[in-house]
């Protein structure tokens, strides 16, 4: 069949790519849940064990990925792939902003109520391989999505680089704390959520906003349309 339809090797390339970027998103989140909901639970840090309820989140949206892929193999669905994307893409965003809603609901009470935490070195080394980990991952599915023209994929780094913002804000806040005995945690923690909320609406609702990307994106790219 591949030698008697020229754009059949390409088609195939681009399922593959996308099932194992899926994969990876799925194992990496999975990894990333772990760790950070020992050291959660450790430390005491409602900031780091809702880190890794994101995590596990993600790993969710990574199956829909893979989901979204395999319904595409299928001849019935091919000539829906924009649809069928869109609504995956959809989904996605719906995560997101789930997610920042759990940010918001989890920095306004422990604004209330503080609760005492304890970090240590390991808390330190786990967060700053969790924030590689993520920017690896959020740029590894950006090149992917611009390279296979896929919104799934670049939703999905979207949705890792919020992720790493979340860690990266709470990495500084543990710093802070550590140095000064102030704790800004949920603080900044909220500052996120506002980011959350705003790039979660702009995929789901991609034609209120012109230029439709993501913080990973440059200024010349308007995000993969498919």
């Amino acid at each position: 069949m591949k030698y008697f339809y020229p754009w059949y090797n390409i088609v195939m390339e681009r399922s593959k790519v996308i099932v194992k970027s899926g994969v990876i998103f799925i194992l990496v989140n999975f990894l990333l849940a772990v760790f950070n909901l020992v050291i959660g639970l450790i430390s005491g840090s409602i900031a780091i064990s809702s880190d890794a309820v994101h995590s596990l989140i993600d790993a969710i949206s990574g199956f829909i990925i893979v989901g979204c892929e395999r319904l595409l193999k299928y001849g019935k669905f091919s000539k829906s792939r924009k649809k069928i994307e869109r609504i995956a893409t959809s989904i996605i965003a719906m995560i997101i902003i789930a997610a920042g809603v759990h940010i918001s609901v989890e920095s306004v009470e422990k604004i209330i109520t503080p609760d005492e935490v304890e970090y240590s070195i390991w808390t330190v080394v786990v967060l700053v391989g969790s924030i590689a980990a993520k920017l690896w991952l959020a740029l590894y599915l950006k090149n992917n999505g611009k390279k296979y023209d896929s919104d799934v994929l670049t939703a999905s780094s979207a949705e890792t680089f919020n992720d790493m913002l979340i860690s990266v804000a709470v990495f500084i806040s543990i710093l802070i704390y550590m140095l000064f005995k102030v704790d800004i945690e949920a603080y900044i923690s909220l500052g996120v959520a506002l980011i959350i909320f705003k790039i979660g609406f702009e995929f789901l609702f991609p034609d209120m906003s012109h230029h439709h990307h993501h913080p990973l994106e440059s200024d010349h790219s308007h995000g993969a349309k498919i």
